[in-house]
């Protein structure tokens, strides 16, 4: 006999009973008088120093605690432990299993998610795109995180000659300039093609000028080039089926969607952005070739920014909506080390300058 707490499945009302095993059929006497078969009965996983539990047809279940209750259990009910149960017993067969997860995860975050965000974006219509970037912009004006812009008139029309010169023909963008006192300076490309250049960034490269020098015009061509990029590359929904992955995979392994869940995720999105941003970097040096011009000047700016960074106030991107700050769509905040990213820029110049002097007469 085998002292047990009955749960009737209806209500949490626990009730006291005796336990009894014999041929092939349980029996429970006590606050209760009930009687299951054997091969209609299942017995839980058993877990170390937890009661048995026993689940019945009718939706019941009975728990049974003491000294290896299961033991005798699973000889009654002829229970035979899985390999996984077996394993967990095993401190070979716990170490391999764990070394068998922490191989998945990794891969899963490197290249399973990323490839599966793109396989998603591949998958989701243009019309995604577009609903998504109206959206996010109305919410940005709404919000007041954008703002109508206060640059001169012709600051204004300076920046709008310079698009059509280096987007791709087959693409449909538009140029808006706004000012934003949480964003710095910067340009952001939604999903829909609109490309947003906020006043900071323009103030800082036209100064007190009210028109661009060459140089100027081809250093934001490049930046316009960057951005063309992860419009047409579809970044913006690639990081976002890539976000969601990557949390519902955190929060299933911990369990649950507490802050503590979105810390891995958090890190991993941090990776897939200079992932994209490189591609994009790659993309804007083909599209500048392509058109003509260098990418000395790009780099030039991005240095002259990096050296005016911790000089200018509002940089970060406290108050953006969360998929806004973490998608690569802030030109300065989510890129790779500025570093890294003018010289693969000088390098490419370079080579576009071998290449032009191979090819000159």
């Amino acid at each position: 006999m085998l002292s047990a707490h009955y749960f009737d499945g209806r209500s949490a009302r626990l009730h006291l009973a005796q336990l009894c095993i014999a041929d092939g059929v349980i029996a429970l006497q006590g606050d209760v008088d009930k009687t299951y078969r054997v091969t209609e009965t299942r017995l839980a996983e058993p877990f170390s120093q937890a009661p048995a539990v026993l689940y019945f047809a009718d939706g019941a279940r009975c728990e049974i605690a003491g000294p290896r209750p299961d033991r005798l259990l699973e000889e009654a009910l002829g229970y035979r432990r899985s390999c996984v149960v077996r394993w967990q017993h095993r401190i070979r067969g716990a170490l391999a299993a764990l070394l068998l997860l922490v191989a998945l995860l990794v891969w899963s975050v490197g290249w399973g998610i990323p490839l599966l965000g793109a396989r998603i974006a591949d998958a989701t219509p243009p019309s995604v795109d577009q609903a998504f970037g109206e959206r996010a912009l109305a919410g940005l004006e709404k919000s007041g995180i954008f703002r109508p812009s206060r640059l001169d008139w012709r600051q204004v029309a300076a920046l709008a000659e310079l698009l059509p010169e280096v987007a791709p023909a087959d693409m449909r963008l538009r140029l808006l300039v706004r000012d934003s006192p949480y964003t710095g300076p910067n340009v952001f490309a939604l999903p829909d093609g609109t490309i947003v250049v906020t006043d900071l960034m323009a103030r800082l490269v036209f100064g007190q000028a009210t028109a661009l020098n060459d140089y100027q015009r081809v250093a934001l061509k490049g930046v316009l080039a960057h951005e063309i990029a992860h419009i047409q590359l579809r970044h913006t929904v690639r990081e976002v089926a890539s976000s969601s992955l990557t949390a519902a995979l955190s929060s299933a392994l911990l369990g649950d969607f507490s802050g503590a869940s979105a810390i891995p995720a958090t890190l991993a999105n941090l990776n897939f952005s200079r992932e994209m941003e490189t591609e994009a970097d790659e993309f804007a040096i083909r599209l500048l070739r392509e058109k003509g011009m260098s990418t000395l000047p790009m780099a030039d700016l991005l240095d002259w920014f990096q050296k005016r960074q911790d000089e200018i106030e509002g940089e970060d991107d406290e108050g953006l909506p969360g998929w806004f700050s973490g998608s690569g769509a802030n030109f300065f905040e989510t890129h790779p080390l500025t570093a890294e990213r003018t010289g693969r820029l000088h390098a490419a110049a370079r080579q576009q300058e071998r290449l032009t002097k191979i090819k000159a007469p």
